[in-house]
């Protein structure tokens, strides 16, 4: 076998390798974002959503920061303040209760993440 072939062999494998990789994320990150969308009023945290996906927590924090350029707190309470905006702009409900709808622990908690957006 010359270099040459060997050469083209080996940028298959990575290709391939490469490949996989992208179908991993393709898969795995649209169904960490649903359960978050989905989950988002109920007490999340990364070890849960980690323990959902069947990965370790330390590993589904490297992955979505890699992979959404945020933590996955920073876009658990970015879905929580959407939701807890359209239903202010709808409803006339006390901020308390608008917080603790939407997953947060309290007014503080919830105006902190408002901040942050």
């Amino acid at each position: 076998m010359s270099y040459v072939e060997y050469g083209k062999t080996k940028d298959k494998k990575e290709q391939k390798q490469v490949n996989v990789r992208k179908a991993y994320i393709i898969n795995r990150l649209p169904y960490i974002t649903q359960y978050v969308n989905n989950h988002y009023q109920e007490e999340l945290n990364l070890a849960l959503i980690a323990n959902k996906c069947n990965i370790s927590k330390e590993y589904l924090a490297r992955f979505f920061k890699k992979e959404m350029e945020l933590t996955v707190e920073t876009y658990l309470n970015n879905v929580r303040v959407e939701h807890a905006y359209q239903e202010l702009k709808k409803q006339k409900k006390n901020l308390t209760q608008v917080a603790i709808d939407n997953g947060f622990s309290s007014i503080r908690t919830m105006n902190r993440a408002f901040e942050k957006l």
